[in-house]
């Protein structure tokens, strides 16, 4: 096995490599995507840019890492294996868990404000959940990064 691959095993039970490349590259697409609707719906609610650009940089900054490991994580589960199952439960344990808690927190170290922390996390939660299945979608379809291994 090249160095930077890790085994995971395919949606169709076939065995595949998925290089650490890919997930760092899924990770830096994903948050780009993120910061702009981010910076959208905290403006939306907050109409400060510099409140806008704190929760915006601290929450993206956070979640580079966050992302990346939970690709990496989710490379050892090889019981599900139904892509819409996968990626339903990936969505619920990133954006559900993490992101609420995460978001949350920082929105209202920022804002100050319980009703603007509950705005915004609420309705970035929701357009990313929306987002989250399309992403996988996408992904699964892409050969970048994924070889076949050998038996």
């Amino acid at each position: 096995m090249e160095i930077g691959k890790q085994r995971s095993t395919g949606r169709c039970g076939r065995d595949k490599l998925e290089s650490q490349v890919r997930s760092a590259s899924k990770s830096v697409i994903w948050r780009l995507m993120g910061v702009l609707i981010l910076a959208i719906v905290t403006y939306a609610y907050t109409r400060q840019w510099i409140q806008t650009g704190l929760i915006t940089i601290i929450h993206h900054g956070i979640f580079l890492g966050v992302f990346y490991f939970h690709e990496r994580l989710w490379l050892k589960v090889k019981r599900i294996q139904i892509l819409t199952a996968r990626s339903i439960l990936k969505m619920l344990t990133y954006e559900t868990l993490c992101g609420n808690v995460i978001l949350g927190t920082i929105s209202y170290l920022v804002t100050g404000s319980w009703k603007q922390m509950t705005a915004i996390t609420l309705t970035y939660i929701g357009i990313k959940h929306m987002c989250y299945i399309f992403n996988e979608f996408i992904w699964d379809r892409l050969k970048i990064g994924k070889g076949e291994v050998s038996g």
